[in-house]
């Protein structure tokens, strides 16, 4: 016989719903088992109990597929179309379509247009990333053939009216050397010289930047969609596909949500205003979350301390009696965990469940552990996506301990906050109100020297300062120096770029 589970966790194996969402349709009383109307918790064995979802059995449930594609060029975004030499479902290995239902695409790429496309079977799951009221962003890569005009970029950047309303672009920039590169790793090289731009729609009018660019009169030459909310094109080359992870899968239903704000889609101040993303790194107890949240409230900027999210998630395992040291059961419970907004833009609020949890992530437990689960390579791939979609909208401070090295390498602005290890323990120790010659206070100091040990030798993003980054001493600033010292670097940054 096997092991029973919570008949949550079997519908999510069935590729019903997410876990969260599979707990829904226990509460609405859809799921029974051996006739009974299921509870939220219930065990059950998959293998000898009958579970219908709707009255269907779900033993009988074809399989569910979740793809993501690297569409290329000239291939034409439907099932089936008697007129295109191509279609996307064609991409997809005779392996996975031999096993499951119809696959379709969620939403379309023009059939000139290359990348990020995702595929399912799955109804409700791709309703919920298509809605216009989810406003589920999507990133391009714009090609040009030359520069584009201050009064071309201003244009598009104040919105441009097409027959539906007016269409906006959030935040229009110029691409990164570095992102230009990468592109040559997920697209064929163009045949003559491009310019590359950046950016981000919310809405899904059909051909949309083509024609927002046409109406200034720039024809885009080339047009690769690179991100679908926290997902990116990492490294499919054209024709390619692959499985997404649950933890893609819930992510992206995460921002999608049912009608409410997405966690993170409130900018607070500077909403619809392009921005610079600033990463700010620094050993644990360095002030990066108290500097970076002062600093983005001079600016207007929003800002997110990455740190939560680890401490969220640990805390998550240690209630669910999750093993630190085993990353698939802490993967599993990354969708689960959803960052939100105070009313001035900071991401510092934890909820889990629709509960905040925020007031308990900084228990001494939680300080003894969090270490080991943020080692895990796995871990930290599956709040990766969450991270960098967080960043995308621009206009962001985004601090933790590998920001600017893996989270954000291509960052307008990297600062890196040195502080020695005796003046976090001092800090630390004075927060908590301990006697700094105490015994309390020397473990403060022996726990902090060991999390920078785990930190900097972990073979996965190991702490270290990111490559261009400056590096801002604090040992002798007050916290309003070091604050001052990171608005004044970020105003120096936007002045060349501001118009």
């Amino acid at each position: 016989m096997s092991e029973p589970i919570r008949i949550q966790k079997v519908l999510a194996d069935a590729g019903v719903a997410s876990r969260r969402a599979s707990e829904l349709l226990v509460v609405a009383g859809r799921v029974k088992v051996n006739g009974e109307v299921a509870t939220v918790g219930q065990r059950v064995d998959a293998a000898r109990d009958m579970i219908t979802l709707d009255g269907r059995p779900l033993a009988g449930r074809s399989a569910r597929v979740y793809l993501a594609l690297n569409k290329p060029a000239g291939v034409t975004s439907t099932v089936s179309d008697r007129h295109a030499a191509r279609t996307v479902v064609e991409l997809i290995p005779e392996s996975v379509r031999g096993t499951a239902e119809r696959i379709y695409p969620v939403g379309r790429l023009d059939r000139e247009s290359e990348g990020l496309l995702l595929l399912t079977n799955d109804g409700a799951w791709a309703q919920s990333l298509l809605h216009p009221r989810h406003e589920v962003e999507r990133e391009y890569a714009i090609g040009v053939g030359q520069p584009l005009e201050r009064r071309e970029g201003d244009a598009l950047a104040g919105g441009i009216a097409l027959d539906e309303g007016t269409a906006r672009l959030f935040g229009l920039r110029a691409a990164t050397p570095t992102e230009v590169r990468r592109l040559a790793t997920i697209a064929d090289p163009p045949d003559r010289p491009i310019v590359w731009y950046r950016a981000v729609l919310r809405q899904g009018w059909k051909r949309q930047l083509r024609r927002m660019f046409a109406a200034v009169g720039v024809p885009v030459e080339r047009l690769i969609r690179v991100r679908v909310g926290t997902l990116r094109l990492e490294s499919l080359r054209p024709g390619e596909s692959r499985a997404l992870s649950a933890a893609e899968r819930g992510q992206l239903v995460s921002i999608a949500g049912s009608g409410s704000p997405r966690p993170g889609s409130d900018p607070g101040p500077g909403a619809g205003r392009s921005g610079l993303v600033v990463s700010l790194d620094g050993p644990g107890s360095s002030g990066k979350s108290t500097v970076g949240a002062g600093a983005a409230l001079a600016l207007g900027y929003r800002f997110c301390d990455t740190g939560v999210l680890y401490r969220a998630l640990t805390w998550l395992a240690l209630v669910r009696g999750a093993d630190p040291d085993v990353p698939g059961p802490l993967v599993a419970l990354v969708p689960e965990i959803a960052l939100v907004p105070d009313d001035v833009g900071r991401l510092r609020h934890v909820q889990v469940g629709g509960e905040d949890v925020t007031d308990r992530l900084h228990s001494p437990e939680v300080d003894r552990a969090v270490s080991r689960v943020s080692r895990h390579g796995d871990v930290r791939a599956a709040l990766l996506p969450l991270q960098r979609g967080l960043a995308s909208r621009g206009r962001i401070i985004m601090a933790g301990r590998d920001i600017g090295t893996v989270v954000l390498p291509d960052a307008d602005l990297k600062l890196y906050i040195d502080v020695s290890l005796e003046e976090r323990a001092r800090r630390r120790a004075s927060e908590r109100g301990l006697d700094p010659a105490g015994p309390e206070a020397a473990d403060v100091l022996a726990e902090l020297g060991r999390r920078d040990g785990i930190d900097s030798t972990r073979a996965v993003a190991p702490l270290r300062i990111p490559d261009g980054a400056t590096v801002i001493q604090s040992d002798v600033n007050t916290l309003e120096q070091t604050v001052e010292a990171v608005v004044s670097l970020i105003r120096a940054r936007e002045r060349p770029s501001s118009r």
